[in-house]
Protein backbone atom coordinates (compact mmCIF):
# COMPACT_ATOMS: atom_id res chain seq x y z
CA UNK A 1 0.00 0.00 0.00
CA UNK A 2 1.47 3.28 -0.77
CA UNK A 3 2.86 5.68 2.32
CA UNK A 4 0.00 8.25 0.75
CA UNK A 5 -2.75 6.02 1.45
CA UNK A 6 -1.27 4.69 4.60
CA UNK A 7 -1.27 8.28 5.88
CA UNK A 8 -4.81 9.13 5.01
CA UNK A 9 -5.73 6.07 6.43
CA UNK A 10 -3.94 6.86 10.13
CA UNK A 11 -4.98 10.04 9.89
CA UNK A 12 -8.10 9.08 10.31
CA UNK A 13 -7.86 7.10 13.38
CA UNK A 14 -8.38 8.67 17.24
CA UNK A 15 -5.49 10.08 18.62
CA UNK A 16 -5.60 6.38 21.57
CA UNK A 17 -5.42 4.40 18.70
CA UNK A 18 -2.65 5.92 16.64
CA UNK A 19 -0.57 5.52 20.31
CA UNK A 20 -1.33 2.04 20.09
CA UNK A 21 -0.08 1.24 16.87
CA UNK A 22 2.59 2.94 17.65
CA UNK A 23 3.61 -0.30 19.47
CA UNK A 24 2.66 -2.97 17.06
CA UNK A 25 5.62 -3.01 14.71
CA UNK A 26 8.93 -1.16 14.12
CA UNK A 27 7.27 -0.01 10.62
CA UNK A 28 4.62 1.31 12.26
CA UNK A 29 6.16 3.36 15.06
CA UNK A 30 8.95 4.42 12.58
CA UNK A 31 5.87 5.69 10.33
CA UNK A 32 3.68 6.99 13.14
CA UNK A 33 6.92 9.30 14.76
CA UNK A 34 7.26 10.88 11.31
CA UNK A 35 7.26 14.55 11.53
CA UNK A 36 5.43 14.85 8.25
CA UNK A 37 2.63 12.54 9.82
CA UNK A 38 2.49 14.13 12.93
CA UNK A 39 1.72 17.73 10.90
CA UNK A 40 -0.49 15.90 8.57
CA UNK A 41 -2.70 14.26 11.82
CA UNK A 42 -2.44 17.92 13.91
CA UNK A 43 -3.97 19.45 10.83
CA UNK A 44 -6.85 17.32 9.94
CA UNK A 45 -7.23 16.75 14.23
CA UNK A 46 -7.64 21.26 13.81
CA UNK A 47 -10.18 20.74 11.25
CA UNK A 48 -12.55 18.83 13.33
CA UNK A 49 -15.75 20.19 14.59
CA UNK A 50 -15.00 21.97 18.24
CA UNK A 51 -16.93 22.93 21.08
CA UNK A 52 -17.31 25.77 22.68
CA UNK A 53 -18.14 26.18 26.46
CA UNK A 54 -17.90 28.88 29.00
CA UNK A 55 -17.78 28.40 33.39
CA UNK A 56 -17.71 30.80 35.85
CA UNK A 57 -15.07 31.07 38.31
CA UNK A 58 -13.83 33.68 41.17
CA UNK A 59 -15.94 36.65 39.71
CA UNK A 60 -14.89 35.78 36.13
CA UNK A 61 -16.28 34.08 32.82
CA UNK A 62 -13.60 31.63 30.96
CA UNK A 63 -14.26 30.80 27.18
CA UNK A 64 -12.81 27.49 26.27
CA UNK A 65 -12.93 25.17 22.88
CA UNK A 66 -12.37 21.30 22.64
CA UNK A 67 -12.65 19.05 19.99
CA UNK A 68 -16.06 17.10 19.69
CA UNK A 69 -15.21 13.40 21.23
CA UNK A 70 -13.96 10.94 19.06
CA UNK A 71 -16.06 8.42 20.21
CA UNK A 72 -19.31 10.27 21.63
CA UNK A 73 -20.84 6.29 22.87
CA UNK A 74 -17.87 6.57 25.50
CA UNK A 75 -19.43 8.24 28.42
CA UNK A 76 -15.90 8.37 30.28
CA UNK A 77 -13.20 9.95 28.01
CA UNK A 78 -10.25 12.98 28.64
CA UNK A 79 -10.10 15.71 25.86
CA UNK A 80 -7.55 18.82 25.62
CA UNK A 81 -9.40 22.22 26.35
CA UNK A 82 -8.12 25.15 24.50
CA UNK A 83 -8.29 28.42 26.68
CA UNK A 84 -9.65 31.39 24.59
CA UNK A 85 -10.34 34.15 26.74
CA UNK A 86 -11.91 35.45 30.20
CA UNK A 87 -13.62 38.55 31.38
CA UNK A 88 -15.45 39.68 34.47
CA UNK A 89 -18.70 37.82 35.28
CA UNK A 90 -20.55 41.26 35.55
CA UNK A 91 -20.78 40.69 31.98
CA UNK A 92 -24.83 39.28 31.42
CA UNK A 93 -24.67 36.33 29.15
CA UNK A 94 -27.08 36.31 26.60
CA UNK A 95 -27.30 33.42 24.18
CA UNK A 96 -24.41 34.37 21.85
CA UNK A 97 -24.63 37.62 23.71
CA UNK A 98 -22.56 38.85 26.89
CA UNK A 99 -23.65 42.13 27.39
CA UNK A 100 -22.49 45.14 29.75
CA UNK A 101 -20.11 47.30 26.96
CA UNK A 102 -22.67 45.14 25.23
CA UNK A 103 -20.78 42.67 23.13
CA UNK A 104 -21.53 39.91 21.15
CA UNK A 105 -19.87 36.58 20.40
CA UNK A 106 -19.31 34.78 16.65
CA UNK A 107 -17.54 32.44 14.67
CA UNK A 108 -16.37 32.88 11.33
CA UNK A 109 -16.19 29.69 9.80
CA UNK A 110 -13.51 30.13 7.18
CA UNK A 111 -11.09 31.81 9.29
CA UNK A 112 -12.15 29.72 12.27
CA UNK A 113 -12.07 32.46 14.48
CA UNK A 114 -14.16 33.40 17.55
CA UNK A 115 -14.54 37.28 17.54
CA UNK A 116 -16.58 39.43 19.37
CA UNK A 117 -18.09 42.72 18.08
CA UNK A 118 -18.08 45.25 21.30
CA UNK A 119 -20.18 48.40 21.57
CA UNK A 120 -19.68 51.36 23.71
CA UNK A 121 -23.26 52.87 24.58
CA UNK A 122 -23.03 56.84 25.10
CA UNK A 123 -26.18 56.23 27.03
CA UNK A 124 -29.29 53.99 28.20
CA UNK A 125 -32.11 55.20 26.23
CA UNK A 126 -35.03 52.88 27.82
CA UNK A 127 -35.16 49.10 28.87
CA UNK A 128 -31.95 46.95 27.12
CA UNK A 129 -31.84 49.81 24.49
CA UNK A 130 -28.15 51.88 24.58
CA UNK A 131 -26.87 53.64 21.21
CA UNK A 132 -23.68 52.59 19.98
CA UNK A 133 -20.63 54.67 20.11
CA UNK A 134 -17.03 53.41 19.92
CA UNK A 135 -17.24 49.69 17.96
CA UNK A 136 -14.28 47.29 18.70
CA UNK A 137 -13.23 43.60 18.12
CA UNK A 138 -11.21 41.08 19.93
CA UNK A 139 -10.05 37.68 18.34
CA UNK A 140 -10.14 35.31 20.54
CA UNK A 141 -7.44 32.17 20.78
CA UNK A 142 -4.69 34.79 19.75
CA UNK A 143 -1.36 35.36 21.60
CA UNK A 144 -2.20 38.97 21.49
CA UNK A 145 -5.64 39.47 23.07
CA UNK A 146 -6.28 43.63 22.30
CA UNK A 147 -9.30 45.62 21.27
CA UNK A 148 -9.49 47.61 17.91
CA UNK A 149 -11.66 49.93 16.36
CA UNK A 150 -14.00 49.51 13.96
CA UNK A 151 -15.61 52.20 11.91
CA UNK A 152 -19.47 52.13 11.83
CA UNK A 153 -20.75 54.78 9.66
CA UNK A 154 -24.47 54.81 11.49
CA UNK A 155 -25.25 54.82 15.36
CA UNK A 156 -28.27 52.84 16.11
CA UNK A 157 -30.09 51.75 19.18
CA UNK A 158 -29.93 48.37 19.63
CA UNK A 159 -31.21 45.34 21.84
CA UNK A 160 -28.64 42.76 23.70
CA UNK A 161 -31.11 39.92 23.38
CA UNK A 162 -31.94 39.83 19.87
CA UNK A 163 -29.17 38.49 18.09
CA UNK A 164 -27.77 35.34 16.07
CA UNK A 165 -24.49 34.27 14.03
CA UNK A 166 -24.63 32.45 10.68
CA UNK A 167 -22.30 31.92 8.12
CA UNK A 168 -20.00 34.28 10.11
CA UNK A 169 -21.81 37.47 10.28
CA UNK A 170 -23.49 38.56 13.02
CA UNK A 171 -27.19 39.46 12.86
CA UNK A 172 -28.80 41.83 15.52
CA UNK A 173 -31.96 44.24 15.76
CA UNK A 174 -31.39 48.18 16.16
CA UNK A 175 -33.30 50.75 15.16
CA UNK A 176 -32.10 54.66 13.93
CA UNK A 177 -34.36 56.22 17.02
CA UNK A 178 -35.20 55.62 20.37
CA UNK A 179 -38.48 53.89 19.74
CA UNK A 180 -39.92 51.07 21.06
CA UNK A 181 -39.37 48.87 17.99
CA UNK A 182 -36.64 47.43 16.15
CA UNK A 183 -36.54 48.73 12.76
CA UNK A 184 -33.81 47.27 10.54
CA UNK A 185 -31.30 44.62 11.20
CA UNK A 186 -27.63 45.08 11.51
CA UNK A 187 -24.75 42.78 9.72
CA UNK A 188 -21.28 42.37 10.74
CA UNK A 189 -19.05 40.71 8.84
CA UNK A 190 -16.36 38.97 11.05
CA UNK A 191 -14.20 38.51 8.45
CA UNK A 192 -14.18 41.71 6.71
CA UNK A 193 -15.36 43.45 9.89
CA UNK A 194 -17.75 46.00 8.13
CA UNK A 195 -21.34 46.70 8.79
CA UNK A 196 -24.21 46.59 6.77
CA UNK A 197 -27.63 47.48 7.76
CA UNK A 198 -30.62 46.12 6.08
CA UNK A 199 -34.18 48.17 6.97
CA UNK A 200 -36.99 45.92 7.81
CA UNK A 201 -39.70 48.40 8.47
CA UNK A 202 -40.07 50.31 5.41
CA UNK A 203 -39.62 47.22 3.26
CA UNK A 204 -42.48 45.75 4.87
CA UNK A 205 -44.29 48.43 6.64
CA UNK A 206 -44.06 46.73 9.87
CA UNK A 207 -41.74 47.29 12.96
CA UNK A 208 -40.31 44.19 14.90
CA UNK A 209 -42.05 43.29 18.45
CA UNK A 210 -40.31 42.41 21.14
CA UNK A 211 -41.45 38.97 20.85
CA UNK A 212 -39.73 38.64 17.34
CA UNK A 213 -37.17 36.01 17.14
CA UNK A 214 -34.01 35.57 15.04
CA UNK A 215 -33.15 32.32 13.26
CA UNK A 216 -31.44 30.32 11.13
CA UNK A 217 -33.47 29.49 8.36
CA UNK A 218 -31.23 27.08 5.72
CA UNK A 219 -28.33 29.49 6.69
CA UNK A 220 -29.95 32.58 6.24
CA UNK A 221 -31.54 35.10 8.40
CA UNK A 222 -35.09 34.22 9.55
CA UNK A 223 -37.31 36.69 11.58
CA UNK A 224 -40.13 34.64 13.25
CA UNK A 225 -43.02 36.91 13.90
CA UNK A 226 -47.01 37.20 15.00
CA UNK A 227 -49.25 39.38 13.56
CA UNK A 228 -49.95 41.11 17.17
CA UNK A 229 -46.91 41.46 19.95
CA UNK A 230 -47.94 38.53 22.10
CA UNK A 231 -46.10 35.31 21.81
CA UNK A 232 -47.07 31.95 20.80
CA UNK A 233 -50.04 30.48 22.86
CA UNK A 234 -53.06 27.66 21.93
CA UNK A 235 -55.52 30.49 20.62
CA UNK A 236 -52.52 31.46 18.25
CA UNK A 237 -53.70 30.61 14.67
CA UNK A 238 -50.54 31.64 12.40
CA UNK A 239 -47.33 32.81 12.53
CA UNK A 240 -44.60 34.97 9.85
CA UNK A 241 -41.25 34.12 8.59
CA UNK A 242 -39.34 36.12 6.97
CA UNK A 243 -35.94 35.23 5.09
CA UNK A 244 -33.48 37.53 4.12
CA UNK A 245 -31.75 36.67 0.98
CA UNK A 246 -29.54 39.34 -0.84
CA UNK A 247 -30.85 41.43 1.36
CA UNK A 248 -34.42 41.35 0.35
CA UNK A 249 -37.16 40.23 2.72
CA UNK A 250 -39.96 37.32 1.49
CA UNK A 251 -42.43 36.84 3.68
CA UNK A 252 -43.73 32.81 4.84
CA UNK A 253 -46.60 32.09 6.63
CA UNK A 254 -47.39 29.20 8.05
CA UNK A 255 -50.76 28.09 9.51
CA UNK A 256 -50.97 26.28 13.03
CA UNK A 257 -52.77 22.88 14.25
Amino acid sequence: IPDELVFEIFSRLPSKTIARCRCACKLWSSMLRRQDFTDSFLTKSCARPQLLFACEDDSKYIFFSSPQPENPEDNSYVVASNHLARFPSSYSLFGCTYASLNSYLGYDPISKQLKVLSMKSTKVVSGDDRISADHQVLTLGTDNLSWRLVECCLPHFYSSRKCICIGGVLYYAASVDSSYFDSMVVCFDLRSEKFRFVNFMETVNRAMHESTTLVNYDGKLGLIMLEDSSNVTRSSKSFDLWVLQDDEWSKHVYVLP
